[in-house]
């Protein structure tokens, strides 16, 4: 029975190595030929390769923030006096322990920019920066101590006028 199995091993394994083809006598150095060809301008297609579209650095996290590292900021316009100023009032939430930073941009509409920031900011800090007698965009940024950086007021406004 041993040797029945055996002889059927050694055909199969015969028939693997014919099937592989290694029972052909290798050939010596292959020589080619050259022959002309006629050549033609032929247009060659240029090979496409699709590139990702590369999304643009903000600088800051888009959307609302986490609700534990939610704060509240208040941002007036000409409340007493005349002049064009806008003040941005830090009034604290849920995530002030988390707050490393305020900073607040105003670009004028005389095209500069301007941004003043408070470190640790506490409730009630405030900026004041001096707009102009347009309309003024104001951001407020929030940079939290693990490195995340949140827009969290982008508003556009006026100088109030009165009639």
């Amino acid at each position: 029975m041993k040797a029945i199995i055996f002889v059927v091993l050694c055909a199969f394994a015969g028939l693997l190595v014919l099937g592989a083809g290694c029972t052909q006598p290798s050939t010596g150095p292959a020589t080619q030929v050259q022959t002309p060809v006629p050549t033609t301008a032929q247009p060659t297609a240029i090979p496409t390769v699709a590139t990702p579209v590369a999304t643009p650095t903000l600088g800051y996290i888009e959307g609302p923030m986490p609700a534990q590292y939610m704060v509240d900021v208040q941002v007036d316009r000409n409340t007493v006096a005349i002049t064009p100023s806008i003040i941005a009032t830090y009034r604290g939430g849920r995530g002030t322990n988390f707050v490393h930073s305020m900073d607040v941009t105003v670009t004028r509409s005389d095209g500069q920019v301007i941004t003043e920031s408070i470190e640790k900011p506490q409730v009630n800090s405030k900026v004041e920066i001096e707009g102009t007698r347009g309309t003024d965009r104001v951001e407020v940024f929030i940079n939290l101590v693990n490195g995340e950086r949140y827009r969290i007021y982008d508003q556009s406004l006026p100088f109030r006028t009165y009639n």
